[in-house]
């Protein structure tokens, strides 16, 4: 089968296409032939050695992937050859309570092999069955965003009818909250520094859009659009490098899920203002995707509602370097995908 791998992790140059054997699925695994996988910002940051440590050359990358059950291993049941399937990319974390550093032991695309290959293997118990309604597109685009998403703004922040919802940028995570918070009822307010990009959140729902590039000081220019209210729930990839803007575009009693930190470095860790954290009681908390039922949920309501996920640009498997080049490049609106099998 073909794969490809992350090489010396120098950067997406590294990236090498190989022939290898067909995985075989061991006691309580399953074979998947993949059909498409999607890219998120964690894969370039794999291939540049700043994501995950000791790494072989050899491992197969890409956290986010759809696939058809081709072969079951032993004891494998609830499940049947040409079912499609996604998985949470830390396919140990099953649900509540079972979170531990021991997750990042088996991450897809980086302490397991991902999706970037013709044929994986994962473990039974993270499969979760994509019904018909879903496409292959969407399907592919869910398991991170939809798990970090769901953590983030409904079992930490309770996002729901009448709430302000607000998030940051236009990529994958943003729109995704986005449609999830259309389809919670919740009123959605987001930043970007391109105006086509506004537009086409405005088409997508979203009430309330910000240009930070002509308003720098973006969280005043969200709060003039929303009549003085600050958000009930914060999807934040921003991080502590504009979290005093972060803060101040949050409500009283608000709830800011912080997922990423696109705005700095990890060593950035700039002054903002402890008083209003506290002063308007904000909650918040680190999320590090989700698990199983997290991204069941997600995949559940993606059905009930027929959303369909923006996908931006689709790349064939042999041109894997170029759309992780694209990527990079930050022009993208939603997600990156690489057809494997269509």
């Amino acid at each position: 089968m073909k794969a490809w791998q992350i090489g010396k992790r120098q950067g997406i140059d590294g990236l090498r296409q190989v022939e290898r054997d067909h995985p075989v699925p061991g006691p309580g695994e399953i074979a998947l032939d993949v059909i498409a996988a999607a890219l998120n910002h964690r894969d370039l940051m794999v291939l540049r050695g700043k994501y995950g440590s000791d790494l072989p050359d050899t491992r197969i990358p890409l956290s986010d992937g759809v696939g058809r059950i081709a072969a079951l291993g032993e004891g494998v049941s609830g499940l049947e050859e040409g079912h499609r399937v996604i998985a949470p990319n830390f396919t140990g974390w099953l649900d509540n309570g079972g979170y531990g550093f021991h997750v990042f032991g088996h991450d897809l695309g980086v302490t397991a092999d991902g999706w970037l290959a013709e044929r994986i293997v994962i473990p039974a118990a993270a499969a979760i069955k994509v019904p018909d309604s879903v496409s292959d597109d969407s399907a592919a685009s869910l398991a991170v965003v939809g798990a970090t998403v769901w953590h983030a703004m409904v079992a930490f922040g309770q996002a729901g009818d009448g709430d302000l919802v607000l998030a940051q940028g236009t990529g994958g995570v943003s729109l995704f909250a986005l449609q999830l918070a259309k389809a919670l009822g919740a009123t959605f307010a987001i930043t970007s520094s391109s105006d086509e990009k506004l537009e086409r959140a405005r088409e997508l729902g979203a009430d309330h859009t910000v240009n930070y590039r002509d308003n720098p000081d973006w969280a005043e220019a969200m709060l003039r659009s929303t009549g003085g209210r600050g958000a009930d729930v914060v999807v934040d990839t921003l991080g502590f490098d504009s979290f005093g803007q972060t803060i101040a575009a949050t409500a009283v009693e608000g709830r800011i899920g912080t997922i990423g930190a696109l705005s700095g470095s990890p060593r950035d860790r700039p002054d903002f203002d402890q008083g209003s954290l506290i002063a308007k009681n904000i909650a918040v908390k680190g999320i590090a995707s989700g698990h199983r039922g997290m991204l069941a949920s997600a995949l559940d309501l993606v059905a009930q509602h027929g959303i369909e996920l923006v996908v931006d640009r689709t790349f064939a498997f042999d041109d894997a370097p170029a759309a992780l080049e694209y990527l990079d490049r930050g022009a993208h609106m939603g997600k990156v995908l690489i057809d494997v099998a269509r």
